[in-house]
This record gives structure tokens, sequence and C-alpha cells, in this order.
């Protein structure tokens, strides 16, 4: 709410006391800026105050309220930056001429962040759907949501540890994992599984190793895997419920993400797994499907998160591991 009026009614007053008010003063300083667009993660922000009426150099600051983590806001008027985290944030400005000030409330608002991981391919394929379906996701608002995502190395040394990473540069507020099997359908997975099998990329081998020492048998998704599944089936697109993840990489960052997620008190990260079918190799799929599938899938999370429920339980259907 603007303030500048109080230097009218304060002229009113000194006018009804001395008789008149100084006219060379002029109107009082007011600010323009009614709303400012929304910030996104780890991505440039740039917006300018503006105020009219001034009686000189206006200077301006934060009166109340934050910004965004990673935003400024110059004497000028000028905010800038990189917003580090999601929210809406809300705080008010102060407009100052060396005659009048004014104020107004403001706010900044910055989508939730979700992740998507897919890996490069493997094995003897030339290509690996999982990533390649949810590269044209990247950086794309869907349902209010801000998507980003990562290609991962087939790599037990690497996967994870470049994975947690970009969670946390991004403060990802959920996040998705992905990685292709041979079921010509959208498989979500309901648990990680402490075991280690198999080789990557880089001859790096592990013989049924548990993934964390010492670490529980298995690990939940947190995401709502019925609503979204029921979403993609809506459109058309196979589903299965899955609670077995296999001992592979998909595995691996899947355990890891879920047992990251339940150690991290400082705020509630959501967290899931779907293998993809194996496009365009197998099964009745094409890459641009699965994109699709991906899509009608955040839809229904975006409706998840914005109603604050419990998600519905899921039952898994499937119990054998996925074969690649």
């Amino acid at each position: 709410m603007n303030i500048g009026w109080l230097r009218v009614v304060l002229c009113a007053c000194v006018a009804f006391a001395a008789g008149a008010c100084d006219e060379e003063e002029g109107p009082a300083l007011f600010i323009e800026t009614e709303a400012l667009p929304g910030g996104r993660v780890a991505l440039p922000y740039q917006a300018q105050l503006d105020a009219v009426d001034a009686a000189g150099a206006v200077t301006w600051s934060i009166a109340s309220g934050t910004l965004p983590p990673g935003l400024t806001l110059a004497a000028d008027g000028a905010i800038g930056g990189e917003p580090s985290r999601s929210g809406e944030f809300a705080f008010t400005v102060r407009a100052a001429d060396g005659r009048d000030v004014d104020e107004v409330e403001l706010a900044i608002d910055v989508p939730p962040v979700v992740l998507m991981s897919g890996f490069e391919p493997f094995a003897e394929y030339a290509t690996n759907p999982s990533i390649d379906a949810i590269t044209p996701l990247h950086e794309q608002i869907v349902a209010g949501l801000d998507v980003r995502t990562i290609e991962l190395d087939v790599s037990w040394s690497t996967a994870w540890v470049d994975l947690r990473a970009e969670i946390e540069r991004l403060t990802a507020d959920v996040v998705i994992g992905t990685g292709m099997s041979g079921t010509d359908a959208m498989r979500f997975e309901t648990l990680g599984r402490n075991s280690a099998w198999g080789t990557d990329n880089y001859d790096e081998y592990k013989d049924f190793e548990p993934v964390v020492d010492g670490g529980p048998e298995t690990t939940p998704a947190t995401m709502p895997n019925a609503e979204m599944a029921a979403a993609m089936e809506q459109g058309g697109y196979a589903t299965m419920i899955s609670d077995n993840a296999g001992d592979y990489l998909c595995n691996f960052v899947f355990y890891n993400l879920s047992l990251y997620a339940a150690d991290d008190a400082a705020r509630e990260i959501t967290i899931g797994f779907v293998h993809v079918p194996p496009a365009p190799y197998e099964g009745t799929f094409t890459v641009a499907d699965i994109t699709a599938a991906h899509g009608l899938g955040l839809e229904a999370l975006a409706a998840w998160l914005e109603s604050g429920q419990a998600a519905d339980e899921a039952s898994p259907t499937e119990h054998g591991m996925p074969v690649y």
C-alpha cells in the first residue's frame, strides 16, 4: 500500500494552521510498481522499481520482509541476482527522494523445482530414453512446477554424487529419478533396495554389495505414485507399480536418494523413481510418448502438492526385478 498520500494530508494540516502550503513542493513521490515478475531458482533475475513525481534522486530500500535468497535490491531500484530456493517471498520496498517517502508491498514467487534425472546410454544401446525423454522438459514450467533435468553417468562412483550436488545447487523440492528397463510401461518403483550388483560403463563391478553399510533393507518413495500412474493411464499410457527396483544403477540412485531425503531434517523433499520403456528399441512407446506421459505425471504431482493431502496407497503389482 502506498503512503505518499500522507504528505498530502500533512500539507492540508499545515495549510489549515498557517494558511497555505508551499506551492513549489509539487506532487508527492509515488511508487508506480504494483507487481514484480516471478523468479526461478538458479536462473538470472532482473527487475526495475519505478517511481514518479520525485523531487530528486530516489533511493530504494527494503522496509520489511525479505527478497528471495540470492536476490538483492540496489539503491537505484534494480533487483537482480539468481534465486537460490523456491517459495513465496513478500516484502515492502521504500522509496525516498529527500523530501517524500513512499512504500509499497510487493512479492516475488519462485516456483517449486522438480529435478528429474536420466542416464547416459549403456550396454549395447546407442541412446537411453530415460534422458532423451526428459530433455524436452528441461527448464519448462509444467503445471506451476519448474522442471530441471540432469544426465547421470552409468557409474557407481559418480551417479549419486552428481545427482546430490545438483539437488543441493537447485535446493530441489522434488527429485524424480528415471532409468530404462525392458517393461513396456511406465514402471513406478515404491522401494529402493540396499543391494548393488553389476558392472558399470567404466568397468567398476559390484557383487551384491550393500549400497550403504548398515543401511535399512529398503527405503520408500514419497511421491504420489498412484495419482501419477492414474493420470498417465487416463492419458492412454500403460503403467505398473513395482516394489523391486533391482540391484543396478537405477536402484543405487533411488536408494541413496531416499536415504538423503529422509535424513534432511531442514526441509521436506519429495522423491521417487520411474523405469521407462526401452524406446525406440522395443515395445509400443516412443520417446515422445514417454515425454508426454511424464507431463501427465507432473500435472498430477502438482495437484497433489497443492492439495497438501497424503498420497493414495500405491499397491505394487510387479515384484520381479526390472530387466535391462
